[in-house]
Order: C-alpha cells, then sequence, then structure tokens
C-alpha cells in the first residue's frame, strides 16, 4: 500500500490491513484531515490541509516510477566512515594530496546520491576533523567509528579509502571484508563496479582483519579505492570526475546488494 499526502508518495509501502487503515481514519478525523483510500491501487490519499476529501491521482507511471526509485533504500541506514581526518592525514600523494581528503569527498558524494535513493546517511565524520580528538590513540579512534555505527543500528557499513605502497608502480582497486556471506556479496558488488566504472586494475575482494571489519555487527567493507602513491591514481583520487565515479559505483554496488 502507498501512501499520498498533499500530493506527495511517502517513501516505501505497507502492508494492507485492516487496523492500518482504521488508525489513519482515526487520525485524520482527529487531526481534521481529509482521507480516501483507494482500494483499486492500494493507495491511501491524505489532504492535511483541511477535511475535504483528496482527489484522485492521474494514472501516470512515470511519475509513479520516479516515486519508487527514489524510494529504492527507504528504511536503510548506512554508515560511511571517511578514513582518517583531522590530526591523522592518511597516505600523501607525489603531488602531496592527502588521502583523508579524497575520502572525505568521495564520501560526501556517496551520501548525496544514497539520500537521493530513500536511504538514511550516519557519517563518522563530515568535515576535516578527528572522530573523536587530535592525537587519539588509533583503537580509540577506530573505536568511534565502529560506535557510530552501533549507536545508529546501521544496516550496513562502507569505510572508504586510498590506497598507497613505496613503489609508484602499485596501481588498482581492493574491496575488503571480515567474511560472512554477506560482507563477501556487498564486496564483491562494491568491487566489481568500481572496477568497471574506474577502468583500475582489479585486485579483488579480499578477507582482511581490520578493526572497523572485525567490530562491527553489520555487513561491512573497508573500500581501497585506487593507489594514492601511483602517480595516474592519484589524478584520478583528487580530480572531480574521479571522485564522482567513485561515489557511483560504491552506490551502485550498494543498491545490487540490496537488489533495487
Amino acid at each position: 500500500m502507498r501512501i499520498m499526502i498533499d500530493g506527495r508518495y511517502l517513501p516505501g509501502n505497507a502492508r494492507v490491513n485492516r487496523d492500518l487503515l482504521i488508525t489513519l481514519r482515526n487520525m485524520a478525523q482527529m487531526l481534521k484531515w481529509g482521507i480516501r483510500y483507494d482500494a483499486q491501487r492500494e493507495l491511501v490519499l491524505i489532504n492535511s490541509k483541511d477535511s475535504s476529501m483528496p482527489p484522485l491521482p492521474l494514472d501516470n507511471p512515470a511519475d509513479e516510477r520516479t516515486e519508487d526509485e527514489n524510494a529504492r533504500l527507504a528504511g536503510k541506514v548506512i554508515c560511511l566512515d571517511p578514513g582518517h581526518g583531522g590530526s591523522d592525514p592518511g597516505a600523501v600523494g607525489p603531488t602531496g594530496t592527502r588521502e583523508k581528503d579524497n575520502t572525505l569527498a568521495i564520501a560526501l558524494l556517496l551520501k548525496e546520491k544514497l539520500e537521493k535513493n530513500g536511504a538514511t546517511i550516519v557519517l563518522t565524520r563530515d568535515t576535516d576533523t578527528d572522530v573523536t580528538y587530535t592525537d587519539a590513540t588509533s583503537k580509540e579512534e577506530l573505536g568511534a567509528r565502529v560506535e557510530a555505527a552501533r549507536q545508529a543500528e546501521a544496516d550496513m557499513f562502507v569505510s572508504i579509502h586510498n590506497d598507497s605502497f613505496t613503489s609508484t608502480t602499485a596501481a588498482g582497486t581492493t574491496t575488503f571484508h571480515y567474511g560472512g556471506k554477506d560482507s563477501i556479496k556487498l564486496a564483491n558488488l562494491v568491487q566489481r563496479s568500481l572496477v568497471e566504472n574506474l577502468g583500475t586494475k582489479n585486485r579483488g575482494a579480499r578477507f582482511a582483519s581490520f578493526y572497523v571489519l572485525r567490530y562491527t555487527n553489520m555487513p561491512s567493507i573497508l573500500v581501497e579505492v585506487a593507489f594514492i602513491s601511483n602517480p595516474v591514481e592519484e589524478m584520478l583520487l583528487s580530480s572531480v570526475d574521479g571522485r564522482e565515479n567513485a561515489a557511483e559505483s560504491i552506490c551502485d554496488g550498494i543498491l545490487k546488494y540490496y537488489k533495487v
């Protein structure tokens, strides 16, 4: 059943049942709202401005499809973790670009894309700050990121990083998981999408015992988008297009995970 208030669909669908309809009608009566139920379309229409009965919407499959697309992740809480930040710059590229800046930029773009699909997003940080406090221990900082996901009762945890190596020729994308069927599935889908869209070397979806993967209690992955130590991939990670493509790729993998 869909619910439309003042001409706009609410995200998601509810199962039609007598108790829900009675509750909505009682609520409308108490608040002096207009209400009608279209059984054929399984659609409840509410007019919150006055008690007049709302008109039936015109048949427009395109409009309904747009609403459905905007609600594909309705009810899902996703915790995004931009790696490093504040006093911890992460890895630094040959031209001086910093991992913490790249990961935050990608995470903010990804947040916007997931929210357009109806998800609720929690960021472990949304500016260039430490999650805990300046010069906290690594365990304290990583623990705070895990705790943010737990407090939000997140359905998914995605940590975003840039890879680095002593050789400037190391290249490619890797997505890590800590085992578990759901985490492995998510890692494979995000990895495939990133490699296809970025054109980077496929280093695979791999097991790793990173703290944020080990201690989170929901499907969790850590994405190494590309090597900041590689001059070519440093440009990709710091460019507007590269960041946009990375965010779009991760979003695509998440949508495929939820089969929407």
